[in-house]
């Protein structure tokens, strides 16, 4: 029997990757994006004719939960992740999008009844841990004070609520730092900031490793959790908890790729996130095009994080496949060929 998944953000990072992976398998996808998103006819458009048949493009928007009901129809996976991480939008924006879009999703997958729910997280909702603490699935919900996390944050209980009240099968995915083939954020800008010849690093106190998480490797832990009757009702961490690579190595490592001396400058933390705050009002105020620097960067760069990846290698039989020196090299490679 055909199995038919809805993907919303379909035309993100990780949703692309995630539809791809899906057509590969089998699936029909329902693949919903903003249409007036750019990427999203382009994504359309360079998928191979093989896929044609089976891909079809839902221009829509989670925040009107009329226009979901029809998309939502004759379905039976739905993975969820669109959300809104702009970084100057004001609040009301992350809340109609992150909160009430995920409630609308989630409203309308119980209405059609499918038969699994996988929200795609991050694991920011977790908030700054303690000195020595190591976050895992059991660890509570805290604020970062910062919209994107807290947003992300009430919809994980939305979804919670959804499967303790039996209306949907739901499974929560926590990604770290996503990086990888397709990645249009996140390399580009460290890529732009090393070819300037100056990095930029503002740890607390010792330098500490931050928790990649390769795409190929994260839509595998989302396939077999979306798949697996034994991850219904639960949450996992997905990322490499042994990447072993500070940010100071890590911008090392891709200005060695690309053959470029870097100087890395320490800088006070306070410092940093008051240039942060600063830019993100100059942003919002029209003043100056680029944002500079955000504070959800310098306390996610500025903070010592430890995860744990234990629940998932256990209960799902999945580990990163590949080490974070090897999908640099290969995130590179792709950055040279497509930007």
């Amino acid at each position: 029997m055909e199995k038919t998944a809805l993907v919303t953000g379909a035309a993100g990072f990780v949703g692309q990757a995630l539809v791809i992976r899906l057509l590969e398998r089998g699936f029909k996808v329902k693949a919903l994006d903003l249409p007036e998103n750019p990427e999203f006819s382009k994504f359309i458009n360079r998928l191979p004719s093989s896929h044609s048949a089976n891909i079809v493009p839902c221009p829509g928007d989670i925040t009107d939960i009329d226009s979901l009901k029809t998309v939502v129809s004759g379905v039976s996976y739905v993975f969820h992740t669109a959300a809104l991480l702009n970084s100057v939008a004001p609040r009301s924006a992350f809340e109609s999008v992150n909160i009430q879009g995920t409630k609308n999703i989630c409203e309308a997958a119980a209405e059609a009844c499918v038969e699994r729910f996988i929200l795609v997280s991050t694991s920011d909702v977790f908030g700054i841990p303690e000195p020595t603490e190591v976050i895992t699935e059991k660890t509570a919900y805290r604020s970062w004070g910062e919209p994107y996390a807290d947003t992300k944050i009430e919809a994980c209980k939305i979804v919670k609520n959804f499967q303790k009240n039996g209306l949907l099968n739901t499974t929560i995915i926590y990604p770290g730092w996503v990086y990888g083939p397709g990645d249009r954020q996140f390399f580009p800008a460290i890529i732009d900031m090393v070819k300037e010849k100056h990095a930029f690093v503002w740890h607390k106190k010792a330098p500490y490793c931050v928790d990649l998480i390769f795409i190929n490797d994260l839509i595998s832990a989302i396939v077999t959790a979306a798949e697996s009757p034994a991850a219904i009702g639960e949450d996992y961490l997905i990322l490499d908890d042994n990447t072993e690579i500070t940010p100071e190595q890590f911008f090392g490592d891709i200005a060695d790729q690309l053959s470029i001396k870097l100087k890395i400058h320490k800088l006070p933390y306070r410092l940093m996130y008051a240039v942060a705050w600063v830019s993100q009002q100059l942003k919002q105020q029209g003043i100056i095009k680029n944002l500079l620097l955000s504070t959800t960067d310098v306390k996610a760069f500025g903070n010592n994080f430890a995860f744990s990846n234990q629940k998932a290698r256990k209960a799902l039989q999945w580990e990163p496949s590949i080490s974070a020196k090897e999908g640099i090299k290969i995130a590179l490679e792709w950055q040279r060929h497509n930007n």
